[in-house]
């Protein structure tokens, strides 16, 4: 009888228990994808139209013209969006080629030009060419962001203008220091919105005979890196490591 008592109170203790079930973590993800939409003297050019995508280095391009002359001019206005998080953004503009390739008898005839092909960066071609690049945010009544067009007294923001880079240049979209997009400090780009760079280019009538056969080549390639936890950011100088990058021809 003292033993079962014994037993008995060994059951009786009171007691709970808590249990969390399931403990995950997750990691987040970036993925920055690009759409294009180009114009050719005001006729679209559907080789570089696409929808929003990840881009294949060597099929994606921008620009893709074998007969350029004095007097014709086009658009590109490019979209970006960083799905599921914030980022800062760059963009660099690799030259890769401004080559002269041959002199024809009208080259060699403009003042001072003579036969030269021993480089691939000896053409004057990417110097004669005129860019305009914006942020494409015009934003009043009789306009909207992504317009094809660069109107600076509705809103857009210039990025850069001038002849095209000869060496290496990269821009920053949005960084600490600035958002070219939204004109803040400290803003990046939104991960669940579409943000719009316009680029224009011309080849002016003035340029004549000097440019005749050059052809003018760069990479073109864009950055994104998360923003948060990442107050430092600065741009790198050269061609991110694996970035989403196309080919202007």
């Amino acid at each position: 009888a003292v033993a079962a008592v014994v037993v008995g109170a060994t059951t009786s203790f009171f007691s709970d228990t808590e249990t969390s079930t399931g403990n995950t973590f997750t990691a987040g993800a970036i993925d920055l994808t690009i759409d294009s939409h180009a114009t050719f003297n005001g006729a679209d050019v559907p080789d570089a139209t696409w929808a929003l995508k990840d881009l294949e280095p060597t099929a994606d391009k921008f620009f893709n013209f074998a007969d350029v002359k004095p007097g014709d001019v086009g658009e590109n206005t490019i979209s970006l969006h960083v799905e599921n998080n914030d980022a800062w953004a760059c963009v660099s503009i690799i030259p890769t080629k401004n080559d002269d390739v041959s002199s024809t008898e009208p080259e060699l005839e403009v003042a001072g030009e003579t036969q030269n092909t021993d480089s691939i960066y000896d053409g004057e071609l990417a110097q004669n060419m005129q860019f305009t690049i914006w942020a494409d945010v015009a934003s009043t009544s009789d306009a909207i962001p992504g317009d094809n067009k660069y109107e600076s007294q509705k809103g857009d923001r210039l990025l850069a203008q001038g002849a095209g880079p000869i060496v290496p240049t990269t821009y920053a979209l949005a960084t600490p220091a600035g958002n070219v997009f939204t004109g803040l400090v400290n803003d990046p780009i939104d991960g669940t919105q579409t943000n719009y760079l316009g680029v224009e280019w011309s080849l002016p009538i003035a340029t004549g005979n000097i440019v005749q056969t050059d052809t003018y080549q760069a990479d073109v390639s864009f950055y994104v890196e998360q923003s948060r936890n990442n107050a430092g950011f600065v741009c790198p100088n050269v061609a991110p490591t694996n970035p989403h990058s196309l080919r202007l021809e």
